[in-house]
């Protein structure tokens, strides 16, 4: 190993934004984070001479307790009361027969569910009620802060003790479907699960409520944009690193040393450099960060686990740049579309529509406008290369058309960020870093909420970024970091903050 060339106390690879709260967060108590991009640069990207959607920020959720805890830490409660700006309408789910803009005003939103689902009344008062209900449950097992899932002797114990008085702790718990009193193929039951789909990076064969009811709560309490566009947040915590760390969003970690189950240091990739670290925190896709680690150093039991933890599907995301005459009168900023109400979710049948996700405020007066929209796919469309990558373009295009009638009359430009340019006379291929991934089941003890367990078979290596507690929608990177934080605490003494 050649000699450590600087040392953090903290290094966080990756910029996913779990990961860049937490590391907020450990500078706030005075520690030394170190943030390093690993080729990630967050929700927007260029191309063709265009500012494009990497992915289409949906901001909601914010005063929940996970996020006000976060916002408190950093003494940045009272900014966070003012910079959000709510959408009106929040957003709109588009059905064959009918066309929902959901709104936080509840007399106008009582007047749209009405006109929609007319007799329905007494089903959706039944259905929200049962909602707030299961929510408050929620909400009273994360006051107390619980570790999830729980690691060690004690901790166990204390899980024990609190699935006693808060039985939605309990794995068992989560079979009952949350939109039972809706039968496949009501439209109700699309309504609800259209934006929940999406927000949610759970996809699993049986409902976890937990994540379910989370999100409706959080979503119809409003949606938000940032006057300084969708990476407003990942600037404020990497701003607050900054401070008293290092951010390097360019460069990329080669290798990490381990040595006797604990990581030693970072081996840089574009420079001779060698880092150290008593943290090493992965905030980005947990099979890429897995393979730094070299094979005759690897702990063959946990990197089984992370080869298991295989996504049911990615989210395809496409861009079409337009004339601002194609965009309907009264198009929300987030439309959620369904194309069937009897099939399942997936694909092109559900697909998200983004309307000017590149700006904040601004935006509605330019002559050229962005549409950027979603799907989710198998994992296998992703082995198609390139071509398989335009034809999943051209579908979505196709069911955005539904929706924006005049899109193609319009359209100026399209592009998706899984397709890379070749660089030095090399093809075209297929960016693995664009595979946004959507899980299936959760790990036990974790309300049916992560995947992945943010503790390692390593010493001083924790899992946390998207993926983790991704099925609670909007409070996923809060809880995360707060999960992170509670580890980290029993791992790297707390330095002393100025």
């Amino acid at each position: 190993m050649s000699s450590v060339s600087s040392h953090y106390s903290i290094a966080v690879v990756g910029m996913d934004l779990a990961g860049l709260a937490y590391g907020a967060m450990c500078a706030k108590r005075g520690y030394r984070v170190l943030v390093i991009g690993q080729g990630q640069s967050g929700a927007l990207y260029e191309h063709g001479g265009y500012t494009l959607a990497r992915r289409m920020e949906m901001q909601f959720g914010l005063g929940s307790l996970a996020a006000r805890r976060v916002f408190d830490e950093l003494s940045r409660g009272q900014e966070m009361r003012n910079l959000p700006r709510p959408l009106e309408p929040s957003f709109q789910v588009v059905l064959p027969k009918a066309r929902i803009s959901v709104t936080t005003q509840p007399k106008l939103q009582e007047r749209e569910l009405r006109r929609e689902f007319p007799g329905m009344d007494r089903e959706i008062s039944e259905f929200f009620r049962k909602v707030r209900e299961v929510d408050s449950q929620v909400d009273e097992v994360l006051k107390v802060r619980p570790v999830l899932p729980p690691s060690g002797f004690l901790e166990t114990l204390r899980f024990r003790s609190q699935v006693k008085k808060y039985p939605i702790l309990d794995d068992e718990w989560a079979v009952d479907d949350p939109l039972q009193r809706f039968p496949h193929g009501h439209p109700l039951r699309a309504f609800f699960n259209a934006p929940v789909r999406f927000v949610s990076g759970m996809v699993p064969a049986r409902p976890y409520p937990a994540g379910f009811v989370r999100a409706v709560a959080e979503l119809w309490k409003g949606t938000y944009v940032f006057e300084r566009g969708p990476d407003a947040l990942r600037e404020m915590f990497l701003s607050a690193i900054a401070n008293s760390g290092d951010v390097r969003p360019r460069a990329q970690v080669a290798q990490i040393g381990v040595h006797r189950g604990k990581a030693t240091h970072l081996t840089m990739r574009d420079r001779r450099e060698t880092i150290g670290c008593d943290l090493v925190v992965c905030n980005t896709d947990p099979k890429r960060f897995g393979a730094l680690i070299a094979q005759e150093q690897q702990n063959e039991e946990y990197h089984h686990v992370l080869h298991m933890l295989q996504p049911i599907c990615h989210t395809f995301t496409g861009n079409f740049v337009v004339r601002a005459r194609a965009i309907p009168e009264a198009m929300g900023r987030h439309v959620f579309a369904v194309a069937d109400l009897s099939q399942s979710l997936e694909e092109d049948n559900l697909v998200h529509i983004a309307r000017d996700p590149d700006v904040g405020l601004v935006g509605e007066d330019r002559e050229v406008r962005l549409i950027s929209a979603a799907m989710r796919v198998p994992i296998s469309a992703a082995s198609g290369g390139p071509a398989a990558a335009r034809e999943l373009l051209d579908r979505l295009q196709r069911r955005v058309e539904d929706v924006v009638p005049f899109l193609s009359e319009h359209l100026l430009y399209r592009h998706t960020p899984w397709i890379r340019d070749g660089i030095d006379g090399q093809p075209e291929d297929i960016d693995p870093g664009e595979l946004q991934p959507a899980y299936g089941e959760a790990v036990p003890h974790t309300l049916g909420t992560s995947p992945l367990a943010t503790l390692t078979a390593y010493k001083n290596i924790l899992m946390g970024g998207d993926a983790s507690f991704c099925g609670l929608g909007s409070d996923a990177p809060y809880q995360a970091a707060w999960n992170l934080l509670t580890h980290t605490l029993d791992k790297v003494p707390e330095k002393s903050g100025f």
